[in-house]
């Protein structure tokens, strides 16, 4: 499992090179992560570099938005990640920050998606495929 997502990360790596990280229309963004992306996205953005999180996994993230209802998406995610613990972000370190976030978060392992809204914007959908080393 270390072993294929490190394989993972690395091949990222070597291709995200031709990809800027800019949001633009999800049609022509390529998704790295090996996870679902929702089809019905207005905008999406793969980063260029594996970034470091709050627990020393290295991450993968590709970020998407789209105008489609909060729980229309978390719907969809439920049942593309049948097997996937389910955390509400209010509960969550890494987003509980954000006081006005309403979403989910559904972890398969050390991988997750999380799909949010903030008032005002679209429904977010970030995927996170991650390794414990870079």
């Amino acid at each position: 499992m270390v072993l294929r997502a490190r394989a993972l990360l690395i091949g990222f790596v070597a291709l995200s090179a031709a990809w800027p990280g800019a949001a633009r229309p999800a049609d022509s963004v390529a998704n790295f992560t090996g996870l679902p992306a929702y089809p019905n996205l207005t905008s999406a953005a793969m980063e260029r570099m594996l970034k470091t999180e709050t627990f020393g996994r290295w991450c993968a993230r590709f970020t998407a938005e789209t105008s489609d209802s909060l729980s229309t998406v978390e719907a969809w995610y439920r049942k593309a990640l049948i097997r996937a613990s389910e955390t509400d972000l209010t509960q969550d370190d890494q987003y509980r920050i954000h006081p006005k976030l309403a979403g989910i978060k559904l972890a398969l392992g050390i991988d997750y998606v999380a799909v949010y809204r903030a008032p005002n914007q679209e429904t977010t959908i970030e995927l996170h495929r991650c390794s414990w080393s870079h």
